[in-house]
């Protein structure tokens, strides 16, 4: 068995220790994160209207399931190895053991949280069009629901059950698979529309190189192969019955957030979108809008006018190509 080569006592503390340096990156790329939601370039504090609301309340939705994440596990290992009267190993293993499920239950908001985010950019980039993301948004709906049916089955477990025992097995493995699946396609959907307008704009004016887009994408791919990567990693460990699925979930609930933080400072900088002002000031055209809607979503900043006389919010590239 994988669980008996990788004892729940060894993962459980390996679990800690990654999650508290992982806490460390978090709360860095936090205070830079939130910093520019909340100031301008220059060190001022925005006006409230060119505020992003949604993406502060996400930012600290976020640091509160972080933190939690680090307090349990740090009160739960605790628990296991100084004031149990108990093994440090039956205590661990003790399912029902209302740390334990606080933990599970961090997993479940940090993935709603990174998902619903992930959701709205698709649902934003694609003109607020539903029918692009219902199976995304079908998908996300199931997962929500095998995530809170899963945190009320641990609470019913006796105590010498394990994660990837039957019946929380199926439920977890759905969750993982189903959060795996939602992040792939929806990320993909997203690259796929900011290539299509870069595409677009390069026919328009063949002499643009370098284009804003293009960090776009950069910055996209980037944040979500690192989350993929790890959820698929999870998945994997998962479904081998390996404890060393405790330290892969614990890690992303840090990773959502730490992901989530360094695509709000690349805009907020202006690093994925400060090129646009350069290169297509004399561009009159809607691509433009589409790359600033991009960023004013992501992080707050007011998308310019430029004597556009398209008064739409996003762009719809059928129309315009």
């Amino acid at each position: 068995m994988m669980s008996s080569q990788f004892p729940v006592d060894v993962a459980q503390l390996t679990s800690l220790f990654v999650d508290s340096v992982f806490y460390g990156f978090y709360l860095i790329t936090f205070f830079s994160c939130f910093r520019g939601l909340l100031t301008t370039n220059d060190g001022g504090l925005k006006s409230r209207s060119t505020i992003n609301y949604k993406m502060v309340a996400a930012s600290l939705w976020m640091l509160v399931f972080s933190t939690l994440q680090v307090a349990c596990h740090l009160r739960f290992v605790l628990d296991a190895f100084v004031y149990s009267d108990n093994k440090p190993v039956d205590t661990l293993s003790d399912m029902s053991n209302p740390v334990n499920v606080m933990l599970l239950v961090t997993f479940v908001a940090q993935t709603f949280m990174g998902d619903c985010i992930l959701l709205y950019r698709c649902w934003i980039i694609y003109d607020r069009r539903w029918m692009i993301v219902i199976c995304p948004i079908i998908m996300f709906i199931a997962e929500t629901g095998c995530g809170i049916a899963a945190v009320y089955l641990e609470t019913t477990l006796s105590g010498d059950s394990a994660i990837t025992d039957r019946p929380l097995f199926p439920l977890i493995a759905t969750l993982q698979s189903l959060t795996l699946t939602t992040n792939v396609i929806t990320t993909f959907l997203i690259v796929h529309r900011i290539w299509t307008i870069h595409n677009a704009v390069r026919q328009l004016v063949p002499s643009i190189k370098n284009h804003p887009l293009r960090n776009m994408l950069v910055v996209l791919i980037e944040s979500a192969s690192v989350y993929t990567a790890s959820a698929a990693v999870m998945l994997t460990v998962y479904v081998l019955r390996s404890n060393a699925d405790y330290v892969v979930s614990d890690l992303i609930v840090q990773l959502i957030g730490i992901t989530f933080n360094l695509i709000i400072i690349r805009f907020a900088r202006g690093t994925a979108v400060k090129p646009m002002e350069e290169t297509l000031t004399s561009l009159k055209v809607s691509p433009r809008r589409m790359a600033q809607r991009v960023a004013f979503e992501n992080s707050g900043s007011s998308p310019s006018n430029d004597n556009d006389t398209d008064t739409q919010t996003t762009y719809d590239i059928e129309e315009d190509c």
